[in-house]
């Protein structure tokens, strides 16, 4: 597979993204879980950032109202990643403003997983339900931390 550049990866991404938008104006059936689970290699891709091999995977789901989308970075050989490159892919595929992210572990590795609620017409807006949120920031950054209790991974 080619290296692509991060740039040229996050187009083709959020193309997809795009593509395969999920409604998720119900709640899943097995059924569309099974497609969901099929879909996800689409989904998922690797490019080398400030020398780590990451793993991300993108995808954008339609709230009736507003858009959430969703970057996981995971790094295979490693258990975590400097968070200074975790942010850096973040703000490349999200943007910058109204970010939230939720760590957790599967498999000996931490997921990164970065958040944002957008509009209709793709601008950032604050969360519309209430969670429980701390107010964290990284070299200027501002963002968002969420327990992995806050969020629904169904």
């Amino acid at each position: 597979m080619e290296n692509k550049s991060l740039d040229d990866l996050i187009d083709s991404m959020r193309e997809i993204g795009d593509v395969l938008l999920i409604s998720n104006d119900k709640v899943p059936s097995k059924e569309t879980t099974a497609v969901e689970d099929a879909l996800s290699i689409l989904r998922e891709n690797v490019v080398t950032v400030d020398g780590y091999d990451l793993y991300v995977y993108y995808q954008k789901s339609d709230y009736n109202g507003y858009l959430v989308e969703t970057l996981q970075i995971y790094n295979e050989n490693s258990p975590f990643l400097p968070f200074n490159v975790v942010c850096k892919v973040g703000q490349k595929f999200l943007g910058s403003s109204e970010l939230s992210l939720v760590e957790l572990f599967k498999d000996n590795r931490k997921i990164y997983c970065w958040s944002v609620c957008v509009d209709k017409s793709g601008r950032p807006i604050p969360y519309p339900f209430k969670v429980k949120k701390e107010d964290c920031s990284f070299e200027g950054f501002k963002y968002a931390y969420m327990q992995p209790s806050q969020v629904n991974f169904f």
